[in-house]
């Protein structure tokens, strides 16, 4: 490798450097303008305009209080599959899993709630009406 060619690929390297930075800049700013823009927009939001770059709203919005009760951390065992046979007596015949988190009160472990419907479609309780393909879900039937 010659001088000139070190110099010349030292030269590209710094230009590509730069070129990244302004382009992560670039970036910074449009995500700075999105962020200022879902800020005056948010109900908690100023009614002025959005603030400066690199400035913060003096003190971050307190975050809103959930629509549902919060589960607790742990459950005894069998306590969902009860829960969920009391919510399946208000449930119409054919239901989703949709219908049964608001009779719950509570959104639980989304595995422990399929394994429960499982288990009481092999017990003979409900069965599958229509299989859940894609966005689409699966409904069930109660026996």
């Amino acid at each position: 490798m010659t001088q000139d060619e070190y110099e010349r690929r030292r030269r590209r390297l710094d230009e590509e450097l730069d070129a990244g930075i302004e382009l992560l800049r670039a970036a910074h700013g449009a995500q700075a303008r999105a962020l200022d823009l879902v800020w005056m927009t948010s109900p908690d939001g100023p009614a002025a305009s959005p603030l400066p770059l690199g400035q913060s709203p003096a003190a971050p919005a307190p975050p809103a209080t959930a629509a549902t009760p919060v589960q607790p951390a742990r459950r005894p065992a069998g306590q969902l599959a009860e829960e969920v046979e009391a919510a399946l007596a208000q449930c119409p015949q054919t239901f989703e899993v949709g219908d049964l988190l608001p009779l719950l009160g509570y959104e639980p472990n989304r595995g422990s709630l399929y394994r429960v419907l499982r288990e009481m479609v092999v017990d003979g309780v409900i069965a599958v009406a229509v299989p859940g393909e894609g966005q689409r879900a699966t409904q069930y039937r109660k026996l």
